[in-house]
């Protein structure tokens, strides 16, 4: 009778499942007993919703903020890239020219992804350390370095917000689990209750079934629930 919740089931709505049952147990003296489960059933969901949603915003955040390094950084390689070949009298191969872009362009490195663009910001910063009294190094030095520190930052900030995630996504993949689990037990138990009685038995788990389209005129779009 019990439909079970897909592994996939927002954690939100499984809440939403676990209160209507709670408060379905709750209604009559006989199941009362078995109520206090699904409240804390619902507690867990409903943190774990508010959880989620604290996680996705920071990772938006830690989004908007690599999005904007990123574009901090590229004009700063372009300006770079300009005064290097300006210090060539446009030649491009000849130093300092050959010492910072024998292997990629300053064009060519703002269409690296940012990994790549941490890793070559590095690469510029080490050679202007090799000589950090030149003129190259004193304009150079920081501003290179800020940018790039600032987008290497950032790119971890995000990727500490998706491992979060991923964390909380398996969190709510066992909760959903022991919500099944829990279901299954339910039904044995209000089975043992009621015995012959299939309807009174379905009635206590009728929030777990399937979402049923409207019907034409209908004010209520049925029970919420999922298939397995």
């Amino acid at each position: 009778m019990a439909t079970h919740l897909r592994t996939n089931t927002s954690a939100q709505l499984a809440a939403d499942i676990c209160a209507s049952i709670a408060d379905g147990l709750s209604s009559d003296d006989a199941t009362k007993h078995l109520a206090s489960l699904w409240e804390s059933l619902t507690a867990t969901g409903d943190a774990l919703s508010a959880e989620r949603r604290k996680l996705e915003r920071a990772l938006g955040r830690a989004r908007a903020r690599l999005a904007v390094a990123d574009a901090q950084w590229d004009p700063e390689v372009a300006a770079f890239g300009r005064d290097v070949v300006d210090r060539t009298d446009g030649r491009r191969d000849a130093p300092p020219y050959t010492r910072f872009f024998k292997d990629v362009s300053p064009s060519a490195a703002q269409a690296f992804g940012i990994e790549r663009e941490v890793k070559q910001g590095r690469a510029w910063l080490d050679e202007l350390g090799r000589n950090p009294d030149e003129p190259l190094a004193l304009k150079w030095t920081l501003r290179l370095g800020s940018v790039t520190n600032k987008l290497d930052g950032s790119a971890m900030q995000r990727a500490d917000g998706l491992r979060a995630l991923a964390l909380q996504g398996t969190s709510e993949e066992l909760y959903v689990e022991d919500i099944n689990l829990e279901l299954d037990r339910l039904e044995g138990d209000l089975k043992k209750l009621f015995p012959g009685q299939p309807k009174r038995v379905a009635a206590f788990l009728e929030p777990t079934r399937p979402k049923r389209k409207r019907e034409v005129g209908s004010t209520d779009e049925g029970p919420e629930g999922e298939d397995s």
